[in-house]
């Protein structure tokens, strides 16, 4: 079971050294951070590059951070579209094991991803996980979805879960504990959130989902915190304990993470799921360290999808 960030970078150097080496294909690779945590990457044998994008910019950007490119493939494409669309191409074709969002907006990368002419798409849903390092918790949290549905439904959400679970055991976390989020833990009319995590709850156990414990609904101080779950008297398997957040909305996701990682300096790597190779999706404003533990995620996902097939699957 993997329980750092660290860790994950690890894991993906010693999968590499096992003789799995994988290629990720950068989409739009003119930023200068996605650069050094490709070379960072690089060097540590984590993975090999493509960079599609603006090859003057890159190299331009490259110089002047100090970043080498040696022994990363650049495929020049200045047009942003035509460089997702290339990047998404050499993941379809089987030549890249995982895709890296760069300098190009979400929607963008994602509007390639889905494009009907590749066969990228696995599932019915397709969502953003975040893997969160943080100093005071004795090991990672998943926290989902931030990036992708902005509402979900109970099918999405349950199709939110199932994404999750597949980043949770690529990471050796199995069963994962899941605790599916609310103000309160008790489902009331008057707190509508709560009732869905009811309705989820029960979902989950009819469709008898392997691989986790599930608790909800329930507050974020009870899923992370045994102490103020003892305070309170909540027991279970989840108090105090959680792998796994699953929130309500993009906003209040957003929101947690982002709290996390500017008051309790947590690094955060970030992964779409629910297309046929993971895609490594941070914000701009994120730290090479957290694009590196991306790039690094992405790859242990990518040989978790080798191995079980996950990523061909449609899972709806």
């Amino acid at each position: 079971m993997i329980k750092s960030s660290q860790e994950i970078i690890r894991a993906a150097k010693k999968l590499s050294a096992g003789g799995v080496r994988r290629r990720v294909a950068v989409a739009v690779a003119q930023d200068p951070d996605v650069l050094e945590a490709m070379q960072s990457a690089h060097e540590d044998g984590i993975c090999d590059g493509s960079l599609f994008g603006d090859e003057t910019k890159i190299r331009e950007l490259a110089e002047k951070n100090d970043v080498s490119l040696d022994g990363l493939e650049i495929i020049n494409l200045p047009d942003a579209n035509q460089a997702v669309m290339a990047a998404v191409e050499m993941a379809d074709s089987g030549k890249a094991d995982a895709i890296m969002k760069g300098f190009v907006p979400t929607s963008t990368l994602l509007k390639g991803v889905l494009d009907r002419r590749f066969n990228l798409r696995a599932g019915p849903t397709l969502s953003h996980v975040a893997v969160i390092d943080i100093p005071d918790y004795h090991k990672l949290l998943l926290i989902t979805d931030g990036g992708m549905v902005v509402k979900p439904t109970l099918e999405q959400k349950f199709d939110i879960l199932k994404n999750a679970l597949i980043v949770a055991h690529a990471l050796g976390i199995d069963p994962a504990k899941v605790a599916l989020s609310a103000a309160g833990e008790t489902a009331v009319p008057a707190m509508p959130q709560a009732e869905e995590a009811a309705a989820l709850m029960r979902k989950v156990v009819s469709e008898k989902t392997v691989g986790c414990e599930i608790a909800g609904p329930i507050g974020f101080d009870l899923a992370v915190s045994a102490e103020v779950a003892g305070r309170v008297g909540y027991a279970g398997p989840v108090a105090g304990d959680a792998d796994i957040f699953l929130t309500g909305t993009i906003e209040e996701c957003n929101i947690t993470v982002k709290t996390l990682i500017i008051f309790a300096r947590a690094v955060f790597a970030g992964v779409i799921v629910g297309a046929r190779v993971p895609v490594s999706l941070v914000s701009r404003t994120d730290p090479v360290i957290g694009k590196k533990t991306s790039l690094a995620l992405a790859c242990l996902i990518s040989e978790y999808y080798r191995r079980t097939g996950k990523g061909g699957e449609s899972h709806g």
